[in-house]
């Protein structure tokens, strides 16, 4: 995707008529053994790497700590005031968020995320005119069982499908109890890269050289596993259709394809951690179904203001 927007940004430049086309490319640095104010870690290297191989798109690095900033979320309502005042060690006070999270899927679903919100925040507060993810047909199959299994699946059509994204703000008012909502904002969130299997993407990056010593090599999607009790549901997901993608790449693509159709009903509440809006009732037949924690005195506090899988993923 890198090399698609800076062509296109190239010829944009060469065009003086035409409006300007500006990309620039977050990375979100998600190491806490580290501050935030380090300069020179293997994320930064990681992108003077890309900055010398696409020299008309901008980057930028920017820590998780930042999470402790960002308008688009409300701590106070998600019972940690302290997470979002100014002063004090962000990286560690993040780190013991992280560590108070009951299991692997916990962690790695609240990751997730927190970095849509950092990248969200972002491009509302730069005026950018869209977020571009550059998730695969594979990587959204994954992402859509994962927010099912997690207990998110009413959000499914807002988190895979391009479109206008509804994004709450919040800001800190003197005398109030927590955060109060301040304004609405919609910002476009698109896939360009929603047509495409992983492989085709491995295969492409094969044959450019240039390209392919920019990746890493990941041998955490490997798919010989014997036990799955370390991984996080969305890392299950991930190995799933990483094994089906060849065999099966029709199953693959009807996943995305079908999420696709399906409409984005509004309530008109928001879910204070993923953003996305809220199916109460939907939320109290899980409960209902599942049981309620014996201990519900913070449940019960933010009922009203997290969805059913935030509940679990933060609560357990």
């Amino acid at each position: 995707m890198m090399q698609l927007l800076d062509i296109c940004a190239k010829f944009y430049r060469s065009k003086k008529s035409s409006p300007a086309f500006e990309p620039l490319a977050v990375h979100v640095d998600t190491d806490l053994s580290h501050s935030a104010d380090q300069k020179d870690g293997p994320a930064q290297r990681l992108l003077s790497k890309y900055r010398e191989r696409f020299p008309n798109i901008s980057f930028e690095c920017v820590h998780l700590s930042k999470i402790c900033t960002v308008k688009t979320l409300d701590w106070s309502a998600l019972g940690c005031p302290d997470m979002g005042e100014p002063g004090g060690d962000h990286v560690v006070r993040l780190q013991k968020f992280f560590d108070s999270l009951p299991s692997v899927t916990s962690k790695a679903d609240i990751l997730r995320l927190l970095i849509r919100h950092i990248l969200l925040d972002l491009a509302l507060e730069r005026s950018y005119s869209a977020l571009l993810l550059g998730h695969s047909t594979s990587a959204l199959a994954a992402l859509t069982f994962a927010e099912v299994a997690n207990g998110r699946g009413f959000a499914v059509p807002w988190q895979i499908n391009d479109g206008p994204l509804a994004v709450c703000t919040y800001d800190a008012r003197p005398g109030s109890a927590g955060m109060k909502e301040v304004s609405q904002a919609h910002m476009p969130v698109y896939y360009p890269l929603r047509e495409l299997f992983k492989n085709e993407i491995k295969t492409y990056l094969d044959l450019v050289p240039s390209l392919k010593e920019l990746i890493s090599e990941d041998s955490s999607t490997a798919s010989n596993v014997v036990s799955h009790k370390d991984l996080s549901i969305a890392e299950v997901m991930e190995r799933y259709f990483d094994a089906v993608e060849g065999p099966q790449s029709g199953i693959v693509a009807n996943v995305v394809r079908t999420t696709g159709k399906l409409d984005r009903a509004a309530s008109g509440h928001f879910c204070l951690m993923c953003g996305m809006t809220l199916d109460k009732q939907g939320d109290s037949r899980w409960a209902g179904e599942l049981g309620d924690d014996a201990d519900t005195h913070d449940a019960a506090s933010r009922a009203a203001s997290l969805c059913y899988g935030c509940k679990r993923s933060i609560n357990g």
